[in-house]
């Protein structure tokens, strides 16, 4: 993947150039790469593992004990992730409604249809802890107050039964890090609160959650330590 340059407005008036590249990193004008910050969330995963595993069994056994199903159908999710954040994108960026896109139906009905939206995609970077982001969305309330969004799609069994419970932790600590560093960087963007929209994969319904940006914060901070204490350094 090429790499791609954004131009991040601030508060006193000038800009910063934010580059990422496909091994998602991130850096200012000609300064160090940076970690992106799912990279340094992989200590807050959550009870899955056997959740997974009964799911990864669960494909197998529906496909005829093909042992690649697991593996072709999380592609398959990324792909429909990916489809789905473009559709918004094209929705904030353009006004452009994908009609023929049931999952993009279902968050522009949750929550895209009566926000104020001001961007979409954005990069982002911590200029004290040293990590970059791209952020969902941005949208600014009737009081001016800036919020700021992430979208995830997510199986329609898994969540009936357990809702965002095994994945709250790590998907608080990812929108809180965004908020930080927009913060930090002094973003024209920085956010007074933070929605997660989740949208089922069958394009049955979503739901938008609140979330805790100052505890999702010390659940980054704390994960993020372990990253740099495991990888031998910052």
């Amino acid at each position: 993947m090429a790499t791609e340059i954004q131009q991040h407005l601030l508060k006193d008036g000038s800009d910063v150039n934010i580059s990422r590249n496909g091994n998602h990193q991130y850096w200012v004008d000609d300064g160090p790469k940076m970690k992106s910050v799912t990279t340094m969330l992989r200590h807050i995963e959550g009870d899955s593992f056997g959740v997974g595993l009964h799911w990864g069994l669960k494909m197998v056994r529906e496909n005829g004990g093909d042992l690649d199903a697991p593996t072709r159908m999380n592609r398959t999710s990324i792909e429909v992730g990916n489809h789905l954040h473009k559709a918004v994108d094209a929705y904030i960026q353009h006004g452009t409604v994908d009609w023929e896109n049931p999952l993009f139906l279902s968050w522009f009905h949750a929550i895209g249809k009566n926000t104020k939206w001001l961007a979409s995609e954005r990069f982002l970077f911590h200029p004290v802890l040293r990590y970059g982001g791209t952020l969902d969305a941005v949208s600014m309330q009737a009081d001016g107050e800036v919020v700021i969004h992430d979208l995830k799609t997510v199986e329609p069994e898994s969540w009936a039964k357990y809702g965002n419970s095994l994945r709250v932790n790590k998907d608080a600590a990812q929108l809180a890090a965004y908020s930080d560093a927009l913060t930090h960087m002094g973003s024209i963007w920085a956010p007074s609160s933070g929605y997660i929209t989740y949208v089922r994969r069958d394009g049955s319904g979503a739901e938008v959650v609140e979330v805790d940006l100052e505890r999702g914060s010390k659940l980054f901070g704390v994960s993020r330590e372990l990253f740099v204490l495991t990888q031998g350094g910052e």
